[in-house]
């Protein structure tokens, strides 16, 4: 018992933040790209223990240009809750990746239960969902699109005030630790989808927490609210493909997952990413579903390009071709159905990605043209 209270100490206090880039459409979130010191893929600021660009990320032969697009986010985020937290609970900071708490004590159950639809933890199943065992039944991809946010457009930082593990937003002339994604000026990503047609979209994962991901719209005469972007969903038009590490292309097999969310139905797709840092590894001493873990120590899914672990396990913070954590050249390529029967105009892109390990949600927006 005095382990399991330790190794869910560690997930309440240690604080880290997954990042992501929506890369195309390029999103209003990007607005720092025209900015001397981010453009053309620069940052003022560089992370260790890697010392690269925060945003760092890949577009095949072109430039990401992604400026501060991956600190738009919403962190302390539980399903069933009314907000976010911010990381500040009761007035004490408390840190938000990994976590294993029903942050408002709504106690929600999760929904998302299936294995094969799940990063962390997969060996909990049966009698162990939803115990103790069951260390993400909080987190936003245990149940798709049930964990609040900020803003569905993310939020500069995360949350009011600055969390620990890299939710540092730089302040500008744009925009400022705290504001609100969907309140960004109208950015002209260049984007015209015909409606009924597949378009692609693109983006990346910097910080790899888990879960699962999803795209949405919203006309921009509308107000950009979560309820809105929740009427239309896009639906996948087959499976994704992954820029691996190398270079390569990789044809995926897409796990896509039906969730409901406030009486609307929509499909999400699952992160194919595996993380290299294994929390079922880290928690095999105190929870017994951990402890059966077949994969231990390794990968917390089996990755789809054939990536290994090797002996002893895969370090915290590495990159595979196809898997890792702490990630600047794998690249998600999406092909996406534009719903039948839009009216032609201005609308707004919402790109969600709930994570599965982390109270978080990582939210970006961009601007398109719909046509007949």
């Amino acid at each position: 018992m005095m382990k399991r209270a330790a190794f869910l100490l560690a997930l309440v206090v240690a604080t880290a933040s997954a990042h992501s880039n929506l890369i195309s459409p390029k999103p209003r979130n990007a607005i720092d790209s025209s900015l001397p010191a981010w453009h053309g893929g620069k940052s003022p600021d560089v992370w260790q223990p890697h010392g690269d660009f925060p945003c760092a990320c890949r577009n095949g032969s072109s430039v990401c240009d992604a400026g501060q697009t991956c600190l738009w986010m919403s962190v302390g985020c539980s399903i069933g809750c009314a907000e976010c937290d911010g990381g500040t609970i009761a007035g004490a900071s408390v840190g938000t990746n990994p976590n294993s708490l029903d942050r408002c004590g709504g106690g929600m159950r999760p929904t998302n239960n299936d294995p094969l639809a799940r990063t962390f933890n997969r060996n909990c199943t049966g009698d162990c969902i939803g115990t103790e065992d069951d260390f993400t039944r909080f987190n936003p991809w245990r149940a798709p699109g049930n964990a609040p946010t900020f803003d569905p457009c993310g939020r500069a930082g995360g949350g009011p005030h600055p969390t620990g593990g890299h939710g540092e937003y730089i302040n500008t002339s744009n925009a400022v630790f705290g504001d609100l994604g969907s309140a960004l000026p109208v950015l002209d990503s260049g984007a015209v989808w015909k409606a009924g047609s597949t378009v692609e979209a693109i983006w990346n994962v910097r910080a790899n927490h888990g879960g699962g991901y999803i795209y949405r719209l919203c006309p921009l005469a509308s107000e950009l609210t979560e309820a809105c972007f929740r009427d239309t969903p896009m639906a996948f038009a087959g499976h994704s493909s992954l820029m691996m590490a190398n270079g390569t292309m990789l044809p995926l097999a897409s796990t896509f997952v039906e969730s409901w969310a406030h009486g609307t139905a929509a499909t999400w797709q699952m992160l194919p990413i595996p993380m290299s840092h294994d929390y079922c590894k880290a928690g095999a001493a105190a929870a017994p579903a951990c402890a059966a873990n077949n994969n231990a120590p390794g990968l917390p899914f089996p990755s789809q390009c054939g990536d290994a672990c090797p002996e002893g396990g895969c370090p915290g913070l590495s990159q595979g071709n196809c898997s890792g954590e702490w990630l600047s050249n794998i690249t998600m390529y999406d092909q996406l159905k534009v719903p039948e029967g839009l009216l032609p105009g201005a609308w707004v892109l919402s790109f969600r990605w709930d994570c599965e390990s982390s109270a978080q949600v990582w939210q970006q927006c961009a601007d398109v043209t719909i046509v007949e």
